[in-house]
């Protein structure tokens, strides 16, 4: 995805990308790499090159669930087919209620998502992971999403 990406991404990011031998090179300005950087780990674990972008606002941030370090069960695939979902109704679902975006791979589930809602994802996610029941999990989405609005509203009002 990086190669295939690569003049966009050192259009959009403000430097400049070196593939050699699987190793990847990132020059620019310490900020610019540091967002480059965060982009690429997003491409690498399969989000499409627009979703990995959102990285360069502030507002987004990236990250990681180990599937094996939240789960005791020792069939991971079983949990995997969990958080997927019946043809992927559950992460995609976890992601519109938590205006995130998700991706699982093997026992790695990553999240793209706004700074200030990622971590009632990262909860859902757990959740899901350690065994509650989906309709639980979107139970708890739901009035998040609904006390997140609530909380803005209110915000607005005092200013």
């Amino acid at each position: 995805r990086i190669s295939k990406n690569k003049k966009v991404l050192e259009k959009k990011l403000y430097v400049k990308i070196f593939i050699k031998n699987g190793r990847i090179e990132i020059i620019g300005d310490e900020f610019n790499e540091f967002i480059a950087s965060r982009v690429i780990e997003a491409l690498e674990v399969n989000f499409p090159a627009e979703i990995a972008l959102l990285l360069k606002d502030e507002e987004f941030t990236l990250e990681h669930l180990n599937i094996k370090e939240i789960s005791r069960r020792t069939r991971r695939s079983d949990v995997r087919a969990r958080v997927i979902g019946r043809e992927g109704r559950t992460l995609e679902l976890i992601g519109e209620l938590s205006d995130s975006y998700i991706t699982l791979n093997d026992n790695r589930v990553s999240v793209i998502g706004p700074v200030d809602k990622i971590e009632t994802a990262l909860h859902a996610l757990k959740a899901l992971i350690k065994g509650s029941k989906q309709s639980s999990v979107y139970a708890y989405l739901v009035k998040q999403r609904k006390k997140y609005h609530e909380d803005k509203i209110l915000f607005k009002e005092k200013e």
